[in-house]
């Protein structure tokens, strides 16, 4: 047991008056999944899958983000192709035994829903932020099966190693997320209203949101994918390239800093087939502009419809 899990148990057995009001806060705020629950090896996940057609496009989150971060994207593309949106971890209303929660866990997960649908190839892999990470590494093991990558405002593996550049900001953010687990038992970021992920979304997820951000699981989440994010970018450094002439669309967002811009570019040389979209936005494209997105991945369906 780490010693931030043993801090969090201990501070929840002194304070129990805060522990019970919390876990009948969480319990009081309950709200059915919008999706289904897929029982996998070492879990039970929360997936949402929409739309009929050929080709299956999987939506991956960005850092402490869930399956309902894409609800501007899911039912335009549902249109156009299956759709398959989850929730990582503990995130959202999944739960899992998984020690770890690195790319490959993400993968090894995704691997585990398609086999359980029984959804077979040809995939369309779009991937947000730290999800992005994950949708590589997932065409670089399986080339066969993807043919097209979107990665909208995507995290690099440089973000994640501890360089000169990056120990500073690595470690304050580690403690961030390192308190909000520690003192998530007792509540004390419900008291701060310091939620896990989104603030907003379309107002029917108002709900929704004021639950699955407070539950234990989402705290844990976030502590363990942060830990594990150096494992998560070693993993992309040893994995194979892509395919060459896989088609991939880089979406980057204009109003980010110049360190992460320099990264974008380096995501614009993964394959021979590699195109670049700036979008006026910040981080989260697919919430500020999502139309970029909703364009970018058609166009990659378009590419594999028969005619």
């Amino acid at each position: 047991m780490s010693l931030p899990t043993i801090a969090r148990n201990t501070l929840g057995i002194i304070g129990v008056p805060l522990t019970l009001w919390n876990l009948y806060m969480n319990r009081k705020n309950k709200v059915s999944p919008p999706g289904q629950i897929i029982k996998t090896k070492l879990s039970e996940v929360h997936a949402i899958v929409s739309g009929e057609g050929p080709v299956t496009v999987i939506l991956e989150a960005g850092f402490s983000s869930i399956s309902i971060d894409w609800c501007y994207i899911q039912p335009e593309i549902s249109k156009h192709a299956r759709v398959i949106s989850y929730d990582r971890g503990n995130y959202g209303w999944s739960k899992t035994k998984r020690k770890t929660m690195t790319s490959l866990d993400s993968v090894e997960e995704i691997r585990e829903i398609l086999r359980h649908l029984k959804i077979k190839p040809p995939y369309i892999l779009v991937g947000h932020s730290f999800g992005a990470l994950s949708m590589r590494l997932f065409a670089s093991m399986y080339p066969d099966e993807v043919v097209g990558l979107v990665l909208e405002d995507a995290a690099h593996e440089n973000q994640y190693m501890l360089s000169q550049e990056n120990i500073k900001r690595i470690k304050k953010f580690k403690r961030l997320v390192t308190f909000g687990y520690v003192t998530s038992l007792v509540g004390i970021p419900r008291v701060l209203k310091q939620k896990i992920g989104r603030k907003f979304l379309a107002k029917e997820y108002d709900e929704s949101l004021n639950y699955i951000g407070y539950t234990l699981g989402a705290y844990k989440s976030a502590y363990q994918e942060y830990v594990d994010s150096i494992t998560s970018a070693s993993q992309l450094l040893a994995a194979k390239p892509l395919r060459q002439d896989l088609p991939v669309i880089v979406i980057s967002a204009k109003n980010q800093t110049e360190s992460w811009k320099k990264n974008q570019l380096l995501l614009t040389e993964l394959t021979s087939n590699t195109e670049e979209i700036e979008a006026d936005t910040g981080h989260s494209v697919h919430l500020e502009n999502p139309k970029i997105v909703i364009d970018s991945i058609i166009k990659m369906i378009r590419r594999n419809q028969p005619f």
